[in-house]
Formats: C-alpha cells, structure tokens, sequence
C-alpha cells in the first residue's frame, strides 16, 4: 500500500498534467483552424474560377471569361446549444441561392444531423435573397434549427448588403438569450442548498420535490442537465460568444462555486435529472447500494473525462465528444451506442442504486478535481500562515531578548 504522502504527490503530478494537456489542446486546436476557413470557402465555388475577399464576411467570385463577379460567398453565425454554427452560402449575380454548406458546428452532432436529414438547406435552395427568407423549423432540434436558420439569413445578408445595398437583418444581443429556465435554475439550486443544510424531519420529501421538479424541468422539458461538453464549453470559453441555451452552463458554474466554496456537491444529491430518473428506477426495483472503491472506477472516468475535454477543445466542438446518456433519455436523439449505454444505465438502476453516478458519470471527477485542488491550495496557504507565525514570534523572541540586555 503507497503512503497517504505519496498518493497526494502523484495527484498533484496528475493535476498538473491535466492542466497541462488541455492548454496544449486549445492551443493547438486554434493552430488546427487557422486556415481551415478559407480553403473550405474556396471548394463552394460553381461557375468562378477565382475567389477574392472583398469584405472579412463576403468573396466573390469570377470567371475567366467574365470581368464582373459571376457569384457571392457570403459568411454567416448563428448561436447553437453550444456556441457559434458558422454557414456559408453561395449566391448567384441576381441573388439566387446556389449553395449551403455548414462550415463549423459546436452543437452535438446528433441534434445537427437531425436538422441536416430534415433537408432544411435543400428547400431553400434557388430562393432569391432580394426577398425575406422563410425558414421552417425542425422539431426536437430547435436551438441548433434556429443557430442555422440565423446563419444563413446573416450570410445571406452579407450578399445582400453588399450586392444589392440594403439589408433585412436585424442586430440580436447574445444576452437575448437568457430565458425563464436560467432564472428557474437560479431558483432551485438555491432552494437546493437550503434544502441540504435544514434538519427538518421532512427533508427527504423536499428533497425528493426537487429531484423530480429538475427531472421534469431540466430533463424531460428542456434537456438543459449539465454535461462533459457543457464543461468543454466553459474552459474554452465558447461562451463569450453567445449560447442558444445558457441554463446547463449556469447550473454547471453554480455547482463549481458552491464546491470551492463549501466543499459541497448539492446538484448530485438534489438536482441532477438523470441521478432523479435512476433514484426512481431504484424505487421500483428495491435496487441495492453498492460501493465502488476500486482503483479502475476510481481513475478510468478521470481520464475518460480528459480525454474528451482535450478532444473537445482540439477540435473546438466539444459536444461532439460526449458520452453522457441524456439526450437518448430525455429527447431520444443520440449515436447507437449511447442508445445501448442508455438501456444499459435504465436496466442497471432496477438492481444497483445510480449505477451511473457510480462509475463514468464526469461530476465525480470534476468535484474531486476541484476538491482536491481546494484543499492543495488551503494547505499552501496553511503553511504560509504557519511560516509567517513563527517568523513574527521568532522576532518578538529577538526583541524580547534585546530589550532585556539593554535594561541589565
């Protein structure tokens, strides 16, 4: 068996490391994407044969055989789930959309397959953008429907604008954002830590209260539970830009708080819709608590979670890389594996209490993380303060000396 001593030391290392890592992936993911754009632009090209940008959201392009521009590129961003879905969209000298294509997308890919597969693009190709553009929605899929739809009406404009003088747009802050569910998470999480801390013998049927309010809230109404790709979102700083949905990172940073501040994790216990739906499930099947202090479940979702934390900010989508079951259960839009990861969890919660929570759930190795940088950086503090104590007696000590050999 290592030493207490030890372990900590090789948590630190570890700790260092994982800070380590993902600087070296945002950095090298902004590397990566540097020049993506342009050549990506250049292959959305019909008739011209060659592209100039004549404006940062706008080329043109020509034909050797023509000495006006034969066509437009414009640029255009919408705020998604996860942050920016950037278009681009190919317009004809007379202003007839020839092409759409999506050039960066940080929403989960399952949601912006949804969209795609609804041939939404397709529909409005040969629309003319001298006229307002109507867009249809797609159900199940409308924060990342509406980042597109935005995008390609603002790409569209850049054409519009600079082509034929005028636009249809108007300007919409990111803070327009913010609907009743950011406050609604606000408002529970609070109503969580004051459930936590009473003594009140009918503190499990509060409890209870809002586990399934956040199960029907968070979940099933509005799939706005925290993930790996919300934490991606929050380190990259993603969110600067605007998000189409800001309660999964609003509750995410709360619970970050709440930990370094009181060294406790309230949303686990209190609020967590899919913890809420397992909790149920237990009920049902009479499941039993089960403890897993093996090394594997201990470390295997810390570096699940870096994994896909470095992948994430690599390739600057990190919804693409997460591997939570919650849009299977509470919108059934996911991969076939998290399908099987979904059933798995369901059927598990009948016999074994959060089974879930208790192995590849990456709260755990967030609030350890956390916690145990808290408490590094306390003992750091500690022992300067203890420094500091004995520096001040020691010259008390001198002066106490002094003053008596001047007084003999």
């Amino acid at each position: 068996m290592y030493s207490k001593k030890r372990i900590d030391f090789w948590k630190k290392v570890a700790s260092l490391v994982s800070v380590s890592l993902l600087l070296l992936a945002w950095y090298c993911g902004s590397i990566r994407i540097s020049d993506n754009q342009s050549d990506m632009v250049d292959q959305l090209l019909i008739n011209g044969e060659l592209l100039t940008q004549i404006h940062p959201r706008l080329y043109q392009g020509t034909s050797a055989n023509e000495l006006s521009p034969v066509e437009f590129i414009g640029l255009g961003s919408g705020i998604g789930y996860g942050g920016i879905t950037e278009v681009a969209v190919t317009v004809s000298s007379q202003g007839d959309i020839q092409r759409v294509a999506v050039l960066s997308s940080k929403d989960t890919s399952s949601y912006l397959d949804k969209v795609l597969q609804s041939n939404l693009m397709e529909k409005i190709l040969g629309e003319n953008i001298k006229v307002s553009l109507e867009i249809d929605g797609v159900s199940g899929a409308t924060v990342s429907t509406n980042a597109l739809t935005d995008a390609i009406k603002q790409a569209a404009d850049s054409v519009r604008v600079q082509v034929f003088g005028f636009s249809m747009l108007e300007n919409e802050e990111p803070v327009s954002h913010f609907r009743w569910l950011d406050l609604m998470a606000i408002a529970m999480f609070t109503m969580a830590i004051l459930v936590n801390k009473t003594r009140h013998r009918k503190k499990s049927m509060f409890n209870w209260a809002i586990l399934l309010s956040s199960m029907c809230v968070f979940g099933f109404y509005s799939s706005s539970l925290f993930s790996s790709s919300t934490m991606g979102i929050l380190i990259s700083g993603a969110w600067f830009s605007g998000l189409g949905n800001y309660t999964s990172l609003i509750l995410l940073s709360l619970v970050i708080l709440y930990i370094i501040v009181s060294n406790r994790n309230v949303y686990c216990t209190s609020l967590c819709p899919f913890g809420a739906t397992q909790e149920c499930l237990a009920k049902l099947g009479n499941a039993k608590t089960t403890s897993l202090t093996n090394f594997f479940f201990e470390w295997f979702p810390r570096g699940l979670l870096l994994t896909t934390l470095c992948l994430g900010l690599y390739f600057r989508n990190p919804a693409s890389f997460s591997y939570e079951p919650f849009g299977i259960m509470f919108g059934m839009i996911g991969s076939i594996y998290l399908f099987v990861l979904t059933v798995l969890a369901i059927v598990t919660s009948l016999v074994v209490k959060r089974p879930w929570c208790r192995t590849l759930c990456p709260m755990n190795p967030m609030t350890d993380f956390i916690r145990f940088n808290r408490q590094w950086f306390k003992s750091i503090l500690n022992k300067q303060r203890a420094k500091r104590e004995i520096m001040e007696a020691n010259q008390m000590a001198d002066v106490a000396v002094k003053s008596n050999e001047v007084s003999k």
